[in-house]
């Protein structure tokens, strides 16, 4: 059985100091193996809407991956639910992101609306939460949860 290969940085954002800090705090609480996907979907004043939430359905795959990152590759044979989720992951060619212990997971539709993307986290007296920066969007609505 050919093994599919997963091709790590199809599409690439940015994250602040801020924002990885606040991800990795997050991420403490955490189960461990958990993403943060970003992804693009249909609403908002605007037309399109951002998405980020914690995702686990890749957990033992990009828990075996960031092994092989840390132990320059030599870590142990894949088992055959770690196989799958690599398999299903070059499949739906996931662009996976890494930022130190985790990984930032962007799927392939909205991939080129979030390439060249910055993600921010601000926490001051009227607001905290993440903000993107948006190259690609054409214009945003007034709260700016969405964008055209």
């Amino acid at each position: 059985m050919a093994q599919e290969t997963l091709e790590e940085s199809t599409y690439s954002v940015r994250l602040t100091e801020a924002a990885v800090q606040k991800v990795t705090d997050l991420l403490r609480v955490e189960t461990p193996g958990l993403a943060l996907r970003i992804s693009v979907q249909p609403g908002g004043c605007s037309g399109m809407r951002y998405q980020l939430y914690f995702a686990d359905e890749y957990a033992k795959a990009l828990t075996k991956m960031l092994a092989e990152r840390e132990d320059e590759g030599f870590a142990e044979e894949d088992d055959e639910e770690t196989t799958a989720q690599r398999a299903v992951m070059a499949r739906e060619k996931e662009s996976v992101v890494w930022f130190g212990r985790f990984a930032v997971v962007i799927d392939k539709k909205s991939g080129p609306y979030l390439s060249g993307a910055e993600i921010d986290y601000t926490d001051t007296l009227m607001k905290s939460g993440f903000t993107i920066d948006n190259p690609n969007a054409q214009g945003s609505c007034g709260c700016g949860d969405s964008f055209s």
